[in-house]
């Protein structure tokens, strides 16, 4: 059994009876215990109780799930957002929402599982491409695609495991020569991360338009919950009418609603959370460089460290633990690879001090 968190992510946590710094996980900009977000729950939960107990096609939405959406429309600047109960669904949902014929799925292979069973689930032609790698998806594109047939090209924007950046630029570009195809991403580590607005990874490499759509959560840098499909109104809706997943379960909790609410109005708000989120990542990652690993610089907070075998990655999580610094071993996880890695994370609230004994407690065993 793995052991307990005694108490909400943050730049330290109690794990059994020690504390430790904390550089794991996917509380990027630290709202999952801002008091804010701790209020509005509590005041969700006392307005609407636990939930609704039924379909939202039915008696089940409320005013709180209809502020979610607007809040997520607003962040991104679309017209409309669809709210449901987890990002695992969320590109199942729009390839239930999407019944063009003669279209095939060409899935980057270290894309999140969950992006992995909508594409298998969806009962489409489905072909996988070398991670991060154009050319091949070219390749493929050009290869397997008959007359009149779309390519629909599925990725994360931000890779969980290792922080690599989806080079989305160049997939659009391939796309342009198929009519109709489009892009489908899950930008679950990208939201509130990346870009001016923190609208994520499209924002940031300046990729948009109709051929576009993103999947995103409110569970990692938003401090809330639940999944987020931001679009035209048209789209929404049409999600809205069609989608068996979001007809057939039932929607948020009040209270976790009313905390992704919050959530989503301070990261909007507070751009300076962004800007602290940065500095550490780019301190992380310069500091990593320096020690010869071959990280690159940039603003993704997290960082993996491949280190010989699983035994020795193992071992380094010990010794940094030993020293009061919690940094996840992960092994058998999307993109982690045979041997797993060292998975590195900083968030808004590391101080630098923190950061820096991080990378002191590195220097010299990596």
């Amino acid at each position: 059994m793995s052991e307990l968190m005694q108490g909400p992510p943050g730049p330290e946590i109690l794990v059994g009876d020690r504390r430790l710094l904390y550089f794991g996980g996917t509380g990027y900009l630290g709202l999952q215990s801002h008091p804010s977000v701790l209020e509005a729950a509590m005041a969700g939960l006392r307005d609407y109780g636990m939930g609704s107990a039924t379909s939202r096609r039915g008696f089940g939405s409320n005013q709180l799930l209809v502020e979610v959406e607007a809040s997520a429309a607003r962040f991104y600047g679309a017209e409309d957002a669809l709210y449901f109960p987890t990002g695992y669904f969320g590109t199942a949902i729009l390839l239930e929402g999407m019944s063009e014929p003669g279209v095939r799925l060409f899935v980057d292979e270290h894309a999140h599982f969950s992006v992995a069973d909508a594409a298998r689930g969806s009962g489409r032609p489905m072909h996988t491409f070398r991670h991060l790698d154009p050319d091949d998806l070219g390749r493929q594109l050009k290869g397997s695609l008959r007359a009149g047939e779309q390519a629909w090209v599925m990725t994360d924007g931000v890779f969980s495991v290792t922080g690599d950046v989806a080079p989305l630029a160049a997939y659009s570009s391939l796309l342009q020569a198929y009519p109709g195809s489009r892009m489908l991403v899950d930008d679950a580590h990208g939201l509130g991360v990346l870009g001016e607005q923190g609208r994520g990874t499209c924002e940031h490499l300046d990729v948009s338009g109709s051929g576009v759509q993103i999947a995103a959560t409110l569970s990692k840098a938003m401090g809330g919950y639940g999944g987020i499909i931001p679009g035209c109104r048209d789209m929404v809706h049409n999600l809205r009418s069609h989608s068996r997943i979001y007809g057939g379960t039932n929607p948020l909790p009040a209270p976790v609603a009313a905390a992704s609410k919050a959530g989503l109005e301070i990261a909007r708000s507070t751009p300076a959370l962004r800007a602290s989120l940065r500095f550490n990542a780019s301190r992380l990652r310069e500091g990593l460089a320096r020690m010869g690993l071959p990280v690159a610089a940039g603003p993704v907070p997290v960082a993996a460290l491949r280190l010989g075998s699983a035994a020795q990655m193992q071992e380094l999580h010990a010794a940094l633990r030993a020293d009061g610094i919690l940094a996840p071993y992960l092994s058998g996880y999307c993109g982690a690879g045979p041997e797993g890695v060292l998975r590195i994370a900083v968030f808004a609230t590391h101080t630098a001090a923190m950061v820096d004994r991080l990378l002191e407690a590195l220097r010299g065993r990596v």
